[in-house]
């Protein structure tokens, strides 16, 4: 009989161990909003946190000052849970919020990207909460909160498929021919947060709080908040071809190369390692003057465990002078939202989805974001 429960409680441990959100240090509110199908365009600011190869394509200066960003659950989409929401019944209450995964997030990314050459300053922080097991109830923490700077530089091979800025609408136009570009990017991070699974009816966590913590950061400290520094770096190739209003493009990147580990500064905690992702991408673009359309696709992160049916991304974009719309399907989910720019102003908001179970449509964590950029411009040189 004991062998049956122990059995058993391995297995449960497992499934919310073995969960996962596939974790980046940056990602464009744009891709998330097309189901992260990104490696093959990455034309944003934030470039160099897809494929540093990406800078490439840029014949410009284009600075990004002030850009930030809120993300949240969407409980729009889970109407129906919260009806008749238990005020004062705690067993009722945790019945509602069982399995549901609760998200926070805020982020600036101001960058500069000048010819083939990038800069980004980050502060990112990011809380993911889930209650599991009624019987014996188990909270999963993530928090993390990030802030350093990524540099990255790109060489070119051919002289074509070159984007270049027309300030009246803000679109781009190609030159015709072939692009083959290499990049390499380097990175800091300083990482604080925890990462744990704490047993709320067991001895374990008691003896935390009681084990001297009577302050917020003690506290904090004696659940596992630590704090590291750590270097990593990117590499990526793009090849591009366009030939009048066409361009076909595919790219590969290499994030983290061997995994970005941290060297802790303070805590006794783990400090999760930026594990090294593998991706690859497609994307096919016409544009037509007054609008245009992009569809891409994406296969990753290659070589990291989990079902295969989760590595593939697939998004569409379809854009006239100031209005852009976005869609895309990431993981099994289906991803949307629009941009809105009249200078000095760019808004853009959407709703997406993120696999945090460890198989395809297993357990999905929805949510949304919203994107500011202010005083953004660009030009040609």
């Amino acid at each position: 009989m004991k062998k049956t429960f122990l059995i058993l409680f391995i297995l449960l441990f497992s499934a919310a161990a073995g969960a996962q959100e596939v974790g980046y240090v940056g990602r464009s509110p744009k891709a998330l909003l097309m189901g992260d199908a990104y490696t093959a365009i990455a034309d944003d600011e934030y470039t160099l946190f897809y494929n540093p190869a990406a800078l490439g394509k840029n014949k410009g200066v284009s600075l990004t000052p002030l850009d930030p960003s809120i993300g949240a659950t969407n409980v729009l989409g889970d109407t129906d849970r919260f009806k008749n929401f238990p005020k004062a019944d705690p067993a009722g209450i945790a019945a509602k919020i069982l399995n549901y995964p609760v998200s926070l997030q805020a982020s600036v990314f101001p960058g500069l990207k000048m010819a083939s050459f990038g800069f980004n300053l980050f502060a990112s922080s990011k809380t993911n909460l889930i209650l599991r097991n009624a019987i014996h109830p188990v909270l999963d923490v993530d928090y993390r909160y990030d802030k350093g700077f990524i540099t990255g530089f790109a060489w070119n091979v051919g002289s074509g498929a070159f984007s270049s800025r027309i300030k009246k609408t803000s679109k781009t136009k190609v030159t015709t021919g072939q692009r083959l570009s290499i990049g390499a990017a380097f990175k800091f991070i300083n990482r604080e947060g925890m990462q744990d699974h704490y047993d709320l009816f067991g001895t374990s966590l008691l003896n935390k709080i009681n084990s001297g913590a009577t302050d917020l950061t003690s506290l904090k400290q004696a659940l596992g908040y630590s704090k590291g520094k750590a270097y990593g770096a990117d590499v990526g190739a793009e090849y591009a071809i366009s030939s009048g209003n066409n361009v076909l493009t595919s790219g590969i990147s290499i994030l983290d190369v061997g995994g970005t580990r941290f060297r802790r500064t303070e805590g006794t905690g783990d400090i999760p390692v930026q594990e090294m992702s593998i991706n690859t991408g497609v994307a096919f673009k016409q544009d037509f003057g007054l609008f245009d359309y992009t569809l891409s696709a994406d296969l990753r992160p290659l070589n990291q465990p989990i079902d295969f049916s989760r590595k593939f991304h697939l998004g569409a974009e379809f854009a006239i002078p100031l209005i852009t719309v976005y869609a895309g399907w990431s993981e099994g989910y289906v991803s949307y939202g629009a941009s809105v720019k009249l200078w000095p102003v760019k808004l853009t908001a959407g709703f997406y989805g993120v696999e945090i179970g460890s198989k395809f449509r297993e357990q999905e964590a929805k949510r949304f974001i919203v994107y500011l950029s202010l005083f953004d411009f660009s030009f040609d040189i």
